[in-house]
Formats: C-alpha cells, sequence, structure tokens
C-alpha cells in the first residue's frame, strides 16, 4: 500500500512542479510582453513627439521663410515705389523746367515782335516810347517825329523807335485808344517806360468838280499821352486839317503837312509833370 501512495504521490509532485513552472513562466512571459509593449508605446510616443516637434519645427521654419518673403517682397516693393516716385518727380521737374523755358522762350519772342532793343533808360529823364498809326493801319514817322520834337524836354525824352512796325500793325494802338491797355503789362513796359504817346490818323476824301476835279483830303489826327502803371487821367489833343490836290495822295500830304505845322506852333502842349 505504501508503494502505491508513493508511486501516485510523485507524479502529483512532478505534475505540480511543471504547473508551477508553467505559471512562473506565464508570469514572467506576460510581464515581459507587458514591458514590451510599454517600451514598444514610449517608442511610439517619442516617435511622435519627435514626428510632432519636426513637423513644428517645419511649420515655424516655412512660416519664417513666408514671412521673410513677405517682408522681402514689401521691401522691394517699397524700394520699387520710392524709385517710381523719384522717376516721377524727376519727369515732372523736367516737364515743368522745359515748360518755365518754353514760356521764357515764347515771351521773349512775343516781346522781341513788338519792341525794339537796345534801349537803355537813363536816370531821372521820363521815357516816354512814340506809336502813331496812320489811317492804313501803318506806322506814321512824320506824326511820330513832329511829336518828339515838340514834346521833349531835358526831363523827358521820347522814343518813336522804341515800338516795332507790328504794334501798330497789330491793332494795339487803336486798342489804347478803346481803353484796352492790358499790352503794356504784356510788354513789361514799366521795366522801360513812365508813359506811351499814342496818336491815330483818319481821313475822308471829297471831289471839287468846281475847282477842276481836284481832291480834298479831311485829315483827323487823335494823340493820347498815358502813363504806363499808373491810374491816372491821360492827356489828349485833336488836330484836324484839309489838304487840297489832283491826287489823293496829294491832298493827304498837303493836310498832314498842315498839321504838323500846327503841332510845331501849338504852345499848349505840355506833358503833365506825372511823367
Amino acid at each position: 500500500m505504501k508503494s502505491e501512495a508513493a508511486n501516485w504521490k510523485l507524479p502529483v509532485f512532478i505534475g505540480a512542479l511543471v504547473i508551477v513552472a508553467l505559471l512562473i513562466n506565464y508570469f514572467f512571459f506576460t510581464k515581459a510582453a507587458a514591458r514590451r509593449d510599454a517600451k514598444a508605446q514610449d517608442q511610439r510616443k517619442v516617435a511622435a513627439s519627435t514626428e510632432a516637434t519636426q513637423a513644428a519645427e517645419r511649420l515655424t521654419k516655412e512660416k519664417q521663410e513666408a514671412d521673410e518673403a513677405q517682408q522681402q517682397a514689401a521691401r522691394e516693393a517699397e524700394t520699387k515705389r520710392i524709385r517710381e516716385e523719384g522717376e516721377a518727380k524727376l519727369r515732372a521737374e523736367a516737364a515743368r523746367q522745359k515748360a518755365i523755358e518754353a514760356a521764357t522762350a515764347e515771351h521773349a519772342r512775343y516781346l522781341a515782335r513788338y519792341l525794339n532793343s537796345g534801349f537803355t533808360r537813363k536816370p531821372g529823364v521820363a521815357a516816354i516810347g512814340v506809336a502813331i498809326e496812320s489811317e492804313q493801319g501803318t506806322v506814321n514817322q512824320n506824326i511820330a517825329t513832329a511829336l518828339t520834337k515838340r514834346f521833349k524836354t531835358d526831363d523827358v525824352q521820347l522814343l518813336n523807335s522804341f515800338f516795332k512796325p507790328e504794334f501798330v500793325a497789330d491793332k494795339f494802338v487803336a486798342n489804347v485808344f478803346a481803353g484796352n491797355t492790358g499790352i503794356f503789362d504784356r510788354l513789361e513796359l514799366t521795366n522801360s517806360l513812365a508813359g506811351v504817346l499814342v496818336g491815330r490818323e483818319t481821313v475822308a476824301y471829297s471831289t471839287n468838280a468846281a475847282l477842276e476835279n481836284t481832291v480834298t483830303a479831311n485829315l483827323r489826327l487823335e494823340v493820347m499821352a498815358l502813363p504806363v502803371g499808373l491810374t491816372r487821367e491821360n492827356q489828349s489833343w485833336n488836330f484836324t486839317a484839309n489838304g487840297i490836290g489832283f491826287r489823293p495822295h496829294e491832298a493827304r500830304q498837303a493836310a498832314e503837312d498842315r498839321i504838323i505845322e500846327q503841332i510845331t506852333k501849338n504852345t499848349n502842349m505840355i506833358l503833365a509833370p506825372r511823367f
């Protein structure tokens, strides 16, 4: 009986050892597996964290690059704007200078059309430009010379060659008689003259049947003296004379000779002190 009991216990004991061994192996295997899983999970977390960090760094770098590109583009745009503004200002200034030069040249041509150069104003002497318009719209130099001689004094210098013939031809004498003296400013007469003496002639012809069909010329001369750059009153004189001839120009010349004689002998023709 003891022998049979001993035989039964041994296999049981061995089986128990096997079971314990299995349990121990299972415990350590499970724990090792858990450690491997934990390690793997930690590695995955580290890898994920690294990837996230790298992704964040990439995003940061990309943002910095984008910001730098944007700032560079802004700097280039500002540089371009400043350059274009500078170029525009230079073009505008060049255009302005060109316009000034063109206007100056045009004004110089305008002055040269109507005024003779080379005149020098004498200190203490009133310079007066003389322009006489004939009935034909041309300069009458004979009347201008007669008036120049009549009015000339030590204090007054009359210039019958100050204006060019175009001044008369372009109807400025007629404009002055009409009250339009804007030409004085446009010609800057205050730089040279104290006043102007202008005159205009009109003539009417008639035929004398009773006197061998001779021609009578009735000539009228209006003269006016105006201060330049002042608003004072003007002075004026009127002359009329008849001339007879066989031809109109002979009759006209005779009438003009009589007017010149009137101018020469008229002692009441005095320019006011305002000049």
